[in-house]
């Protein structure tokens, strides 16, 4: 089966299966790269390109403060891409979070990543049903189960951690407890702060929206 790319309809469908319910405009307004301290306009204008699309909001809103960003930046970075768990189990857990959160800005950042890294259309599907799923093998959908868990109760079922602990090391499930925690307060930034998906960026330098995804 070929993998759907960047800009394909089954990538756009997947990202639109959680939708933007939010009428409030950004509280804090996303700044221009060159804006900027240097490590925040390198980040944003780098992810911007590699992305082929426009500096990510969150990089030029968090970035306003340099000293946080910093370090939220080096961590976010060993838990994702440089953490102990497998590509695929991370992307599988923060698209989980992002589901349960509803937050549609991680959801549309990471749907591209995962289908990127091997996770299928089927699969990302499975991820937002509200019931287990036979699209997910019996490790992604232990990961989804210590993912509830921990976003309903801030703990795991005796259950639950059984079948993780099976399958998991004891630095997995460190690592597994602390992305998880570190997606719901990620969530909960992004909706305080009310950031927006990206915007394309014309050559003029003007903002126009996206094209919305077909449904």
């Amino acid at each position: 089966m070929t993998r759907p790319r960047a800009g394909d309809p089954q990538i756009a469908r997947l990202q639109a299966l959680l939708t933007i319910e939010r009428t409030s405009p950004p509280r804090i307004a996303p700044l221009r790269p060159r804006e900027l301290r240097p490590l925040a306009r390198i980040v944003a204008t780098l992810t911007g390109r590699l992305t082929a699309g426009a500096p990510p909001n969150i990089f030029t809103t968090l970035g306003q403060h340099p000293r946080l960003f910093r370090a939220w930046l080096v961590y976010s970075a060993h838990l994702m891409p440089f953490g102990r768990l497998p590509r695929h189990d991370t992307e599988l857990v923060i698209l989980r979070v992002a589901w349960r959160c509803r937050s549609v800005y991680e959801w549309r950042q990471h749907v591209p990543l995962a289908v990127r890294i091997g996770l299928t259309p089927e699969q990302i599907d499975g991820i937002a049903a509200d019931h287990s799923t036979s699209s997910l093998s019996e490790r992604q959908q232990t990961l989804v189960a210590v993912t509830d868990d921990l976003l309903d109760h801030r703990a795991i079922s005796e259950l639950t951690w059984r079948s993780a602990r099976s399958s998991l090391t004891n630095r997995e499930l460190i690592e597994l407890c602390l992305l998880v925690g570190h997606y719901q307060g990620l969530a909960s930034a992004i909706g305080g702060l009310a950031i927006e998906p990206e915007t394309t960026q014309d050559t003029s330098g003007e903002s126009t929206p996206e094209p919305p995804a077909p449904a």
